[in-house]
């Protein structure tokens, strides 16, 4: 297999900076989505064979069911066809508690029987400001999503070869616009009213859809947003929500037009290429996609849950595909780089017309930032420089 192609990245514009979030989809249609197979283990074992003919290959696994699912399906293939073994790549964070999935990972690495397993301890690598994305940052400009630029790390161990993710599992794996009416439709949710609700706001015109989505964001608006920043991101949110087609199938193919995730998929890849690595994230692989489409039907399934259960339970335990604990990582990339930096911003850098200064420096130190104020730290930093 040849040397990754130079590709372009996709930075963020200042709107998308100032929120934090990539909204909307690219224009289009896009590509003709491919003939989707019946078995989506056979759609997910050959979305990862590419990436088994390189050497080294590593499956980034924190435990989790997605990278789980992978690093299952990329060994089952490996097995198959007599090719080197996947490595089990885990990067672990001992200062930070909310970040521990060891219970997790031995539960699955053991029912694996996976060979090879390297556990890195990580103290502030990955930081958005740190001596790993830094630099790639001057390069390259400010990236979604923000953490993007701490691929180097993984990417330094791949040189040469391929690095398996499990991006994408939350959406493509998860409920649409039916879940609430499919749960009821299999007992798996009482007839009471707050799931009768769900299910009939499902079924609403889209202006309904609008409506409720205004109402769901606004106890999120960011308190560093302007009015006029938080009207805009308002309205192209809720008309991301209004857009999504009832079918469940159509919804998952233009789940691979949000601007969100070409933006990670053409950016992985252009850190990627730096390294002489193919980056591969088979749950956005269009043929997987559209596998787990047929297999969910135009009203999808109900849950992730159920989603993993019935279309790969031959690959893992139940318990970890029924699992719905999840490590959280935002400390691990607002670390002792981005918080002396924070400590010190005297307030420049950023459009006073978008961000109210001292409300985003009160979000900054808070014990856990949130993560939509990451691509403003960082360019707050590359203004700074």
């Amino acid at each position: 297999m040849s040397a990754p192609a130079a590709v372009a990245g996709h930075r963020m514009g200042d709107d998308e900076v100032a929120w934090g979030w990539v909204p909307g989809t690219c224009g289009g249609a896009g590509a003709a989505p491919p003939e989707a197979t019946a078995d989506p283990v056979a759609a997910l074992e050959a979305a990862v064979l590419p990436a088994l003919v390189r050497s080294p290959c590593l499956v980034q696994f924190s435990g989790g069911r997605d990278s789980s699912l992978v690093l299952a399906a990329t060994l089952r293939v490996a097995r198959r066809e007599g090719l080197p073994e996947p490595v089990a790549h885990t990067q672990r964070f001992p200062a930070l508690p909310e970040t521990d999935e060891a219970a997790w990972q031995e539960r699955v690495i053991a029912h694996l029987g996976v060979r090879e397993w390297e556990r890195v301890v990580v103290d502030d690598e990955v930081d958005l400001v740190g001596p790993v994305a830094g630099p790639s940052l001057e390069r390259h400009g400010l990236l979604w999503p923000p953490m993007v630029h701490a691929q180097h790390l993984d990417l330094a161990r791949a040189r040469g070869g391929a690095i398996v993710d499990g991006e994408g599992g939350d959406e493509v794996l998860g409920g649409g616009r039916l879940a609430a009416l499919a749960a009821l439709a299999r007992g798996l949710e009482p007839l009471r009213p707050a799931p009768l609700a769900r299910a009939a706001l499902g079924l609403a015109p889209a202006a309904v859809r609008r409506a409720a989505a205004r109402r769901h964001h606004r106890a999120l608006r960011p308190p560093w947003l302007r009015p006029g920043a938080w009207d805009a991101l308002e309205s192209r949110l809720s008309a991301d929500l209004a857009e999504e087609p009832l079918d469940r199938r159509r919804a998952l193919a233009r789940h691979l037009r949000l601007r969100m995730v070409v933006g990670y998929l053409a950016n992985s890849a252009l850190l990627a290429a730096e390294h002489d690595v193919v980056a591969c994230a088979p749950l956005l692989d269009p043929a997987v996609v559209a596998a787990v489409g047929l297999a969910g039907g135009w009203v999808g399934f109900p849950g992730r849950a159920t989603a993993m259960t019935t279309m790969f339970g031959a690959l893992l335990p139940a318990e970890v595909l029924r699992r719905s604990s999840k490590a959280r990582f935002n400390r691990s990339a607002f670390n002792r780089h981005s918080r002396a930096f924070a400590r010190a911003w005297d307030g420049s850098g950023l459009d006073d017309e978008r961000v109210d200064a001292e409300a985003l420096r009160r979000a900054w130190a808070e014990d856990e930032p949130n993560a939509l104020s990451f691509a403003l730290l960082q360019s707050a930093w590359l203004a700074a420089r």
